[in-house]
């Protein structure tokens, strides 16, 4: 493979995405809560779980926010900027992997680097938003990549690196289990992947376990996106009453979303038994997104780095639909992600309008990008 189809593509992505961080220098929406959880580590308790309603995830990533925090205290260099770094590195990672494991994989799957390197979704959820999702998917890329190459081992370490940096990665987990040859090597790869997590949670569990449990388990997403975000836009545009994201504010739809989502996990673990990895791990993240149905904005990039590798009609769509939706729902509820808010003000019912038409279009793409991965052969599946 020539250097330059590795370098082009990740100069582009790192270029793209640093000017969106550089334009995006605000403390808002989540980077404002990334700053209260490192104040509380640095100021109050290393233990941000004792904080209710402040950290819902594991626990690799609250350091990178007390890191960022305590730079910017003794350096003066924005925090804003610096808490995206890490994203921006992951960014990087995942563009550099796909050119290979593009290459390897010859056809359309060349392209991945660049459909990756720019898709408005990765650059909006990244660099202008600055969720770090992307470190997990970087990690269980990772893994994908060595399992599909025979180091099971290396795919179980990565998949925990995944797994302690947001818990998504977890859903990937039965089908490398499945194929793993013989109980021994599941065993071995469970154990791989799960220990490491459970050691890094021993700390916190050893506190104030109560609150760790609480934290962790009670946290139901956020109806921006998914069919609970659409009917929740819908009543907005209807009789004019946005309700609140929170899972808590949706009663018995959010189990009921639980429900659905495990069922149709259980029956597409057996569907994808025997496929490619990558095709059943893509449609997995793919099932979430069409029937969990509370998802926060940085839910939709979940798909986008496996579906890079198998590019056609159904990504397009769901991109177009993924970018318009996000693009509204910043502008509408969280301007100051892309602009500063005086700016969005005149426009907030047009940006209402597009995310929840964006919304609806995203779960429909979604589904049917997901019945036709599931109908169609390993090769058919790409378009």
């Amino acid at each position: 493979m020539k250097t330059s189809a590795t370098w082009m593509p990740v100069a582009a992505a790192f270029a793209v995405r640093l000017a969106a961080i550089l334009l995006s220098d605000r403390v808002v929406a989540d980077v404002l809560r990334y700053r209260r959880v490192a104040a509380h580590v640095l100021d109050v308790s290393w233990n941000p779980y004792q904080a209710k309603g402040l950290y819902p995830y594991p626990p690799l990533w609250v350091w990178v926010e007390a890191a960022c925090e305590w730079l910017a205290r003794h350096s003066g260099l924005s925090f804003a900027v610096l808490v995206k770094l890490p994203v921006l590195a992951a960014e990087v990672g995942i563009v550099a992997l796909l050119a290979r494991w593009g290459a390897t994989r010859g056809g359309a799957a060349r392209w991945a680097p660049w459909i990756y390197a720019l898709h408005p979704v990765a650059v909006l959820v990244t660099g202008f938003h600055g969720q770090f999702d992307s470190l997990a998917l970087l990690m269980l890329l990772l893994a994908v990549r060595a399992f599909e190459g025979g180091r099971r081992d290396a795919a179980a370490l990565a998949l925990a690196g995944g797994i302690a940096l947001k818990s998504f990665p977890v859903l990937a987990l039965p089908l490398f289990l499945w194929r793993a040859p013989g109980a021994p090597a599941r065993a071995r790869f469970a154990a791989l992947a799960l220990l490491p997590v459970a050691v890094l949670l021993l700390p916190y569990a050893a506190h104030d376990a109560r609150a760790m449990a609480r934290e962790l388990f009670g946290y139901g997403g956020v109806a921006d996106f998914g069919w609970i975000g659409v009917w929740r836009g819908a009543r907005w545009m209807i009789d004019g009453t946005l309700g609140r994201g929170e899972a808590r504010h949706w009663g018995p739809l959010i189990p009921a979303a639980k429900v659905l989502f495990l069922a149709a996990y259980a029956a597409l673990l057996a569907r994808m038994a025997k496929r490619d990895l990558a095709a059943a791990v893509l449609a997995v993240l793919l099932a979430f997104e069409v029937f969990y149905g509370a998802l926060s904005a940085q839910y939709l990039l979940w798909v986008v780095p496996l579906a890079a590798l198998r590019p056609g009609r159904w990504l397009a769509a769901y991109t177009a639909a993924a970018t318009v939706g996000l693009l509204g729902f910043y502008l509408f509820l969280a301007p100051g992600v892309l602009v500063a808010e005086a700016l969005a003000r005149p426009a907030a019912d047009m940006a209402g309008g597009a995310w929840v038409i964006g919304a609806a279009a995203t779960v429909i793409a979604a589904a049917g990008w997901l019945a036709s991965l599931v109908r169609s052969g390993p090769a058919a599946a790409s378009s």
